[in-house]
């Protein structure tokens, strides 16, 4: 079957963006009806479950996406991105089980934390075809049908919690919705690219999964070291305080939203410009996207400063007056953990998986052992510095990967 045409580079960029900020933007939507409709209480548990299913999401996605968009000579079938992608999500939803029991949760918290991680299972199921058709230079419409799914979602969810009142109904159904949506959706599209099917190919099976595990575990461990916090607030102190810290982290989200609409569709060149040996305009189009990345960084700072705490006391309906210290932190954190999250899709497209590895590993260990003193002591704002110190770190690890790789590449091609 004959590839998609291909659209012109706006038409990426603006349903890329669309995709992006309906994604991120839902997330943000939910905890503000979910806050003002069922409470602090309720909230701080949705919020560590929202928290824990995006790290479930990890499992689900196992890193595969870049790796997939970047395959540019197509070495690996649709088929086995398919299979892989089904057992990920099978294993997404069995850990997830797994980790309600250990935790010893009442059993209400532990359904909402798990339905939300079907909600979010979603997600992954329809990343694989998204990375299919940015594959195939169509990133625009896996824009399209990423803002279509998270709205049904959205809209979903909003209209189940103002009806019944009933927060572990509203998540149950809605994830049952959303994973029904993902195949309505993008499974026709898909069809029109390749088959759609699932065929087990094993050496091809297991080299994918052995290719991406670097990817994987990289992945999770920056989920993961963004959770910490979370998880040592869950530990020690309130849901209401889960709640208070998770809507400071949340503007933090802008940063890395605007910054993955200038570098996301661009992924597939950057890989392109590597591989063809144009260092010159490989290291200049980071260049640029780092200079976009502080702008945006230091413009939404300075709002957050200005008004930042007055629109989310207002927003939300909660007194967050006291922490604007805090606030400032936690979007600092934010521009330094989207020069990460850049670092790592390019360190990617370069194939350095195993050092992107090593530099989450440190990192992680790092931040599990002063998370819990740190949050003990200083509450909110011992949780914003663990943010900060771990973003810290990742940042500078991989820019000095990227910066040695480079040299070495120049050197080799003299």
């Amino acid at each position: 079957m004959s590839p998609i045409k291909i659209t012109r580079n706006a038409s990426k960029f603006i349903w890329n963006t669309m995709g992006i900020m309906c994604n991120a933007g839902t997330s943000f939507l939910l905890l503000i009806f979910v806050t003002r409709i069922c409470g602090d209480f309720n909230a701080g548990i949705f919020a560590l479950g929202f928290a824990n299913a995006q790290l479930m999401l990890t499992i689900g996605r196992y890193g595969m996406r870049v790796y997939q968009a970047t395959d540019m000579k197509g070495s690996v079938k649709f088929s086995t991105y398919y299979l892989s992608r089904i057992l990920t999500c099978a294993l997404m939803l069995i850990i997830s089980i797994v980790y309600v029991i250990w935790s010893g949760y009442t059993f209400m918290k532990a359904a909402i934390v798990f339905s939300i991680c079907i909600i979010k299972m979603a997600d992954a199921l329809e990343d694989v075809f998204h990375g299919l058709f940015q594959q195939n230079g169509r990133i625009d419409i896996a824009g399209k049908y990423l803002t279509a799914r998270n709205l049904i979602t959205l809209c979903a969810f909003i209209i189940l919690l103002v009806i019944t009142k009933d927060l572990l109904l509203t998540c149950i159904i809605t994830g049952l919705l959303s994973v029904a949506a993902c195949f309505v959706i993008n499974v026709p599209t898909a069809k029109k690219i390749t088959d759609v099917k699932l065929e087990l190919n094993k050496k091809e099976l297991i080299t994918l999964f052995i290719n991406c595990f670097p990817l994987f575990i990289g992945s999770f461990l920056a989920l993961y070291i963004n959770n910490i916090p979370k998880y040592m607030i869950d530990r020690y102190l309130t849901e209401e305080i889960q709640a208070f810290f998770n809507i400071l982290f949340m503007p933090a989200f802008v940063i890395n939203l605007f910054s993955e609409f200038i570098f996301k569709p661009l992924l597939t060149d950057i890989a392109i410009k590597w591989e063809q040996n144009q260092i010159k305009n490989f290291v200049f189009y980071i260049f640029r996207l780092m200079m976009g990345i502080l702008v945006i960084t230091v413009v939404v700072v300075a709002t957050g400063y200005l008004i930042g705490i007055d629109v989310l006391t207002f927003v939300y309906g909660v007194d967050l007056m006291k922490y604007r210290n805090e606030l400032i932190l936690l979007l600092i954190s934010g521009g330094f953990g989207a020069c990460v999250y850049l670092l790592f899709h390019v360190l990617t497209a370069m194939r350095k998986q195993v050092i992107l590895l090593a530099g989450y590993a440190a990192a992680s260990v790092i931040t599990t052992v002063i998370s819990p003193v740190l949050v003990q002591k200083y509450n909110i704002f011992g949780a914003s510095v663990v943010c900060f110190i771990s973003s810290i770190i990742l940042f500078l690890i991989f820019l000095s990967v990227l910066v040695l790789t480079v040299i070495n590449k120049v050197k080799t091609l003299r």
